[in-house]
């Protein structure tokens, strides 16, 4: 279990850095409030979709919680877009001023890591 939980950390690493340096790359705008708010906006996902993959993993060998764990993974899911929404509402909802090219280019991590975490907890609940 030790060495899967490893393995998810080190994806999740691998696959964020690089997403986010591609994804600063690609901008090529050295806006430095939109890096800021990049730069948090691929560590909240980091660090919520990685305990959630490290939760689930724990919690899927208790055969009680096991069955209820895809309910909690759409509860957690829609807490997770209200969480991002609130942190991210005056760019997001245009109280500042953000080009729309920008705004779209926050959700780019959501979908990053809502792919590994699907992946994984795909993976976690087929084990069984």
């Amino acid at each position: 279990m030790i060495k899967q939980i490893v393995q998810y950390i080190v994806v999740f690493i691998l696959v964020g850095t690089a997403s986010f340096f591609l994804h600063e790359f690609l901008l090529t705008d050295n806006n430095l409030g939109f890096n800021s708010l990049l730069k948090k906006a691929y560590i909240f996902h980091f660090i919520f979709s990685l305990s959630v993959i490290i939760s689930f993993q724990l919690l899927s060998k208790n055969e009680k919680v096991f069955v209820q764990l895809g309910f909690i993974y759409i509860g957690l899911l829609v807490f997770k877009i209200a969480a991002y929404t609130a942190m991210c509402y005056p760019q997001l909802m245009g109280d500042q001023y953000l080009p729309r090219f920008y705004r779209a280019s926050l959700l780019i991590p959501v979908f990053v890591f809502l792919g590994l975490e699907v992946f994984f907890v795909s993976k976690i609940m087929q084990r069984r």
